[in-house]
């Protein structure tokens, strides 16, 4: 008991520290909000300091990069999320081996804090973060379109497709890896 009890605890900690990081990277994540807001005035100055420079290409060239380190900074997230999964699936077969050893049967509440996340925690959680996703995706393609609109309509479309694809790739890993888990979670 003392040996699982340890690894328990120690697996447990492995998870809020991954928790933790991935918090982090939502605060980046805003700070990149903020600069795709913020391109357009800075490429109008850019523009106005070097005449020569294609003011098109400079807007379509920043979002472009602001969208490619959006979605590094996501997919990142999701190996993140990926990991603490795998380590909460692994916590969910020792709650139930202390809670057996422990005699501990029905609605105790006894180390069923993993065992019970997809009932009760995961279900809000996957709300919450698929809103907040989809509100970030939306505003990460909507913002730049429309301001590339106004300079150039070929890079507005081509901005456009670029965004539906990673957005659309991005979705579609993390509901693959929710599957997965829930999948998994369900055999236990």
């Amino acid at each position: 008991m003392d040996y699982l009890y340890k690894e328990y605890t120690r697996l447990n900690e492995k998870v809020e520290e991954h928790i933790k990081h991935s918090y982090e990277d939502f605060k980046f994540m805003g700070a990149l909000g903020a600069v795709v807001i913020l391109w357009k005035p800075i490429a109008d100055v850019i523009a106005l300091a070097n005449p020569k420079m294609n003011y098109s290409n400079l807007l379509f060239l920043g979002f472009l990069s602001l969208l490619l380190t959006v979605a590094i900074i996501g997919f990142m997230n999701l190996v993140k999320q990926s990991y603490v999964l795998f380590c909460v699936s692994n916590l969910q077969g020792y709650e139930k081996e202390i809670r057996r050893i422990l005699g501990e049967v029905g609605d105790a509440q006894v180390f069923c804090l993993n065992l019970e996340k997809e009932t009760k925690f995961i279900r809000t959680f996957r709300l919450t973060f698929g809103a907040f996703a989809a509100i970030s995706a939306l505003a990460i393609t909507c913002i730049p379109f429309v301001v590339l609109l106004n300079s150039n309509v070929l890079h507005a479309l081509i901005y456009l497709l670029i965004a539906i694809m990673v957005f659309t790739s991005y979705f579609q890993v993390l509901r693959r890896m929710v599957r997965q888990y829930f999948s998994k979670a369900a055999l236990l």
